[in-house]
C-alpha cells in the first residue's frame, strides 16, 4: 500500500538466540497486530530448526513489541546487510496456508479497501483445527492441472421454466474440462440445491461454506490448499479458495447483497473474483437472470460477453385503484390458474405490518433508537424492528393519541387477506425463518424474496404483490433488486403460466419480462447513472463515526478541497444519521479514486497512531443510503 510520509521504527533486538541456516534466512512477514497503521511487512530471521518448515504462506509466531503474535510469511530471501533482527519463534502449522497468488491478491486488495492485510486473511483462512492436519503431509506435490488456453468472461442468462440448479450443475461439469473450477452462491440453500444435482450426476466436488462445522470447514480448506480439489462450491468467502491451476470462477446472482462481507473491510465477492481474474488469468462466468449495473457496464465495454436466453412470457400489470390487495381482473386470473396448478404470491416484506402510524395525525411511529415500530403477527405486540424493544403502552409521540393504523402489509397479513379471497384453497407461507423445502403440487404459496419453493411442474401463475413498494424503495439499488426479484421468481412459472404485477402501469419491467431481456432497462438506467456521475461510474467511500465527530470531519474534507489536497469535483454527501452514528459518503470520479483513497488512508493511520476510535470504512459499498 502506498505510504504517505509516516514511518515506523523497525523492530530491534540485541542478538538472535540461534544462528540461521541456509541462504534464504530472511523472512518478510505481515504481523497480526490488530493495529491499523502497523500494516507493513517486517523482517525476521528464520532459525536453523525452522528452515525446512517455514516457506511462503506459512503461519508463524514472532516477537512483536513485547508480545508473541501470529504472522504470515510473504517472502524468503538472503540477508542483505540487515542487523539486529528478531527471530521467528515457531511455526503454527506444518502446511503453508496461503500461496503466491493469494499473497499477491492480498497486496492488491489491501490497497483497494484501505485495510490491514490480516483483515483480509481472516476472511481467507478459516480457524485452524490442528487435529485436521495430523494425517496430512506438510507438502503434497500435486502437479498443477493442465488448463485450456481459453480466458473469456461471460454472463449466462438463465431461461425460465427450467430448474436453475440442474442447469448450473451441467455448466460446472462443462467448465471442468477447462480445468479446476470455483462456483459461488449467495446462500447455503443454493449451495445445498446445487450439491444435490452434482450428486445426481456423480460429480466429485468439495463443499466450502459457512454451514460446515469448524473441523469440516478447515479440512475442506486444506484439501483445496493441497491441490486435492478440482471443483469447489461455496458461499461468499469461498471466492478466495486457492485452487491450484484455477481455470474458472462461476458466480450465480452476482448482484446479491449476500456477496458483500459484513466485517471490515466490507469487500465484495464479485470484485474479488475480477481481481483474481487479472492476477491468475482465469475465466469468469456470471450466471443469473438479470445482471447488476456493474456487470452491465462491463458488457457495454465488451469485457463481458452477454449470452441471452431466447424466451417469452405472458405478463400483465394491474393497478390498485382503491388500495385492494388483488384487483378484480387479477383475482379472476388467479382463480382460473389455480385449476391448472399452484400459484405463487411474492410479498415485499415479512411479518404482519412493517410500520404503524397515528390514526389521528398520521405521524409514522418510531422507536427512540430510530427504528420503525412494527407488528410481526396478527396477535403480537408492537416492537421495534431495530432494537427489538416491545411497546405495550403505545401512544403517538406527537399528539398523544392511543390508536394507530397499519402501514405496509407483511406476509402474515397477506396470507390473512388472500385466505378470504380464495376460500378453500390451501395457503402456505415461505420465509427465511420458516422456509418451505418440499416441491409444491397444488394450492397457493406466499413467499418473501428468494424464499419461494420449486413447484413440481412450475407455477401456473406468479403474482407480485404491492409492486409499488418494491419499485419505490429509497435506495439506489431498488431497481436492481426489483429486476432480480421479478426475473428470478417469474422463472419459476410453467410454460404458458401467467405473470401478474400488482403495481402502477407503464413500468418498463413489464416489457423486459415479456421478451425475457433486462438489457434495455439496464442500459437506460446505466445511461442515467453516467449522466449523474453515480456508481458504477464513480468511486464511493462511506465513513461512519460518532455524530459529534462527523461535522468536524466534513469541514476538514471541505478545507482539503479548498487547499487542493482533494479533487474539487469530489462530492460529500451527508451526514446521514444512523442511530447513534452518522455517515459521510464521498463520491469521486474513477480517475480520482486513488488520490481520495490516499487521503482517507492517511486520515485512518493518523487516528490509529493517536489511539482514537477508527470510523467504520467501506469502499464502494452495496448501497449509499442503507
Amino acid at each position: 500500500m502506498a505510504r504517505s510520509g509516516l514511518r515506523l521504527k523497525a523492530e530491534l533486538i540485541a542478538k538472535v538466540s540461534e544462528p540461521p541456516s541456509g541462504h534464504d534466512s530472511l523472512a518478510q512477514v505481515w504481523v497480526d497486530t490488530g493495529v491499523y497503521h502497523l500494516d507493513q511487512e517486517y523482517s525476521y530471521l528464520i532459525p536453523g530448526d525452522l528452515d525446512s518448515i517455514v516457506t511462503i504462506g506459512s503461519f508463524v509466531v514472532v516477537p512483536f513489541n513485547g508480545r508473541e503474535l501470529s504472522a504470515v510469511v510473504t517472502h524468503r530471501g538472503p540477508l542483505m546487510g540487515q542487523a539486529n533482527l528478531k527471530t521467528v519463534i515457531k511455526s503454527q502449522s506444518p502446511i503453508p496456508l496461503l500461496n503466491y497468488e493469494q499473497i499477491s491478491l492480498i497486496r492488491v486488495l489491501s490497497e483497494k479497501y484501505l485495510c490491514h492485510p490480516f483483515d483480509l486473511i481472516r476472511s481467507i483462512v478459516p480457524q485452524r483445527v490442528a487435529t485436521s492436519e495430523k494425517s496430512r503431509n506438510s507438502f503434497v506435490d500435486r502437479p498443477v492441472p493442465t488448463r485450456s488456453a481459453r480466458n473469456k468472461n461471460s454472463y449466462l442468462q438463465l431461461p425460465p421454466h427450467r430448474n436453475r440448479q440442474v442447469l448450473i450443475a451441467a455448466k460446472l461439469v462443462e467448465l471442468l474440462s477447462d480445468g479446476p473450477t470455483l462456483a459461488l452462491f449467495p446462500d447455503v440453500r443454493e449451495v445445498q440445491a446445487v450439491s444435490r444435482e452434482l450428486d445426481a450426476l456423480g460429480v466429485k466436488y468439495t463443499r466450502y461454506d459457512s454451514s460446515q462445522n469448524r473441523s469440516d470447514h478447515y479440512s475442506s480448506y486444506l484439501d483445496i490448499v493441497q491441490g486435492l480439489a478440482q471443483l469447489v462450491i461455496g458461499t461468499r468467502s469461498s471466492v478466495f479458495a486457492p485452487l491450484k491451476g484455477l481455470a474458472n470462477i462461476v458466480i450465480y446472482d452476482e448482484g446479491s447483497e449476500h456477496y458483500y462481507e459484513r466485517r471490515t473491510p466490507g469487500w465484495n465477492a464479485r470484485e474479488i473474483a475480477i481481481a483474481r481474474s487479472g492476477i491468475e488469468k482465469v475465466s469468469l462466468t456470471f450466471v443469473g437472470y438479470s445482471p447488476s449495473l456493474e456487470i452491465c457496464r462491463l458488457i457495454e465495454m465488451k469485457e463481458v460477453n452477454y449470452r441471452k436466453s431466447n424466451s417469452r412470457l405472458k405478463v400483465n400489470d394491474f393497478e390498485q385503484a382503491f388500495g385492494e390487495l388483488l384487483p378484480s381482473q387479477a383475482l379472476s386470473i388467479v382463480k382460473k390458474s389455480l385449476a391448472d396448478g399452484p400459484v405463487l404470491f411474492v410479498a415485499p416484506a415479512k411479518g404482519w405490518a412493517h410500520a404503524i402510524r397515528c390514526s389521528r395525525c398520521k405521524t409514522l411511529s418510531k422507536c427512540k433508537c430510530g427504528g420503525n415500530f412494527e407488528i410481526k403477527s396478527e396477535k403480537s405486540s408492537i416492537s421495534c424492528n431495530h432494537c427489538g424493544v416491545v411497546n405495550q403502552q403505545w401512544k403517538c409521540t406527537w399528539c398523544e393519541n392511543h390508536t394507530y393504523s397499519l402501514v405496509g402489509r407483511g406476509i402474515e397479513r397477506h396470507a390473512h387477506e388472500i385466505g378470504k379471497l380464495l376460500p378453500g384453497v390451501v395457503i402456505k407461507n415461505s420465509t427465511a425463518d420458516n422456509p418451505l423445502t418440499d416441491q409444491i403440487a397444488s394450492g397457493a404459496v406466499i413467499s418473501t424474496a428468494s424464499m419461494a419453493p420449486v413447484a413440481q411442474s412450475g407455477y401456473s401463475a406468479v403474482v407480485f404483490l404491492e409492486g409499488n413498494r418494491i419499485n419505490n424503495q429509497p435506495d439506489m439499488r431498488a431497481q436492481e433488486r426489483m429486476r432480480e426479484l421479478y426475473f428470478g421468481h417469474s422463472a419459476l412459472s410453467c410454460r404458458g403460466g401467467n405473470i401478474l404485477l400488482i403495481q402502477d402501469s407503464g413500468n418498463p419491467i413489464v416489457t423486459a419480462l415479456r421478451i425475457w431481456n433486462p438489457m434495455p432497462v439496464l442500459e437506460r438506467e446505466l445511461a442515467e447513472r453516467a449522466d449523474l456521475d453515480l456508481p458504477p461510474f464513480s468511486h464511493s467511500v462511506e465513513l461512519t463515526m460518532l455524530k459529534d465527530e462527523v461535522t468536524r470531519f466534513k469541514n476538514a474534507l471541505l478545507k482539503a478541497q479548498d487547499e487542493g489536497r482533494l479533487p474539487r469535483e469530489m462530492r460529500i454527501l451527508g451526514p446521514i444519521v444512523k442511530g447513534e452514528s452518522s455517515s459521510l459518503v464521498l463520491l469521486s470520479t474513477l480517475a480520482d479514486a486513488q488520490s481520495v483513497n490516499l487521503l482517507i488512508h492517511e486520515f485512518m493511520r493518523r487516528r490509529s497512531l493517536t489511539k482514537k476510535v477508527l470510523p467504520s470504512l467501506r469502499i464502494d459499498p452495496y448501497s449509499l443510503s442503507r
